[in-house]
């Protein structure tokens, strides 16, 4: 199990409470249209949220990933009225996230540009069971999402899933070669079809896109990276200096995780 482990919609609430810029809840039912949300644990007077130029995203259930802007709000009957009409009305599957400072996709792209910061400094450990022993064959394809490789394990029996340290592929009886490929020494290494390789090894994070995309970068830190990578003209009128300046001293020590002492590079 990976030592962090955040989805994009979980860092992207934090990234936004630092900025004091979320409001998010469970809509509810109650005189839901396909152009009204009932949002009963919001709270400000009449009008507010569109006075204050709201954006509203639908993070989980109907209407799952759809941006809207706000248009009208009605405390009596907790109805938020959007700029345009979802396919279906939002109902008690549905739970919104609101903005008034940052958009969804400036905090998302700030949480990339985060990631990519540190790509090549941050490796994340990984495993991979998905290389087949084919009778005769000695040269594999390497999955992507590997950067490098320190330990390569036979099946001890095919489709077992079991994989025991004394089935250890000795180091000195594989390689790696271009273009992304694992190579077994011929002569020295019994191929047994049908068994499995366990792949030990680490890679960079991925860039996100979906909210259920995993993150497993440390997130104090990614989170105030992400900051300082927020559009400057809204940090300013936001009144967000001094958050902003605070990011960059405790974002300045990046976290380490570097290659295992016995690894391999992969060769692209």
């Amino acid at each position: 199990m990976a030592l962090f482990s955040n989805t994009l919609q979980v860092l992207r609430h934090y990234l936004a409470s630092a900025c004091g810029d979320l409001i998010a809840g469970q809509a509810g039912e109650t005189g839901a249209t396909t152009t009204k949300i009932h949002a009963p644990f919001l709270h400000q007077g009449d009008d507010y949220y569109n006075n204050q130029f709201y954006e509203v995203y639908v993070y989980k259930g109907t209407n799952q990933g759809i941006t809207k802007r706000v248009t009208d709000w009605v405390l009596s009957t907790y109805l938020l009225t959007v700029h345009s009409a979802y396919a279906a009305a939002c109902d008690a599957t549905s739970y919104i996230e609101l903005h008034r400072i940052f958009t969804t996709d400036e905090y998302n792209k700030a949480i990339n540009l985060a990631i990519e910061a540190i790509a090549k400094n941050y490796l994340i450990d990984k495993i991979d069971e998905a290389t087949t022993l084919v009778a005769d064959v000695y040269e594999y394809s390497l999955p992507n999402g590997i950067d490098f490789i320190h330990k390569v394990t036979t099946e001890n029996k095919a489709d077992s899933g079991i994989y025991y340290d004394g089935d250890e592929v000795d180091p000195r009886d594989w390689n790696l070669i271009s273009p992304r490929k694992l190579k077994l020494r011929y002569g020295y290494y019994s191929i047994t079809a049908g068994k499995d390789l366990r792949l030990e090894g680490q890679g960079r994070q991925a860039l996100v896109v979906s909210d259920g995309d995993v993150i497993e970068l440390p997130p104090d830190w990614l989170v105030q990276k992400a900051i300082t990578f927020l559009p400057q003209n809204k940090i300013q009128s936001g009144g967000l200096d001094a958050t902003y300046r605070n990011a960059l001293v405790l974002s300045a020590k990046e976290p380490r995780s570097w290659p295992h002492p016995k690894a391999q590079s992969i060769v692209e």
